[in-house]
């Protein structure tokens, strides 16, 4: 999971995408 959570940070980062934060930080929490 750790794997998709960077995944979604990086996204944002790239894309400043508040979703991708959110699922991000969702992700990153379990």
């Amino acid at each position: 999971m750790l794997l998709t959570a960077e995944f979604f940070w990086r996204l944002f980062e790239a894309t400043g995408s508040v979703r991708a934060y959110m699922l991000y930080r969702r992700l990153a929490i379990h």
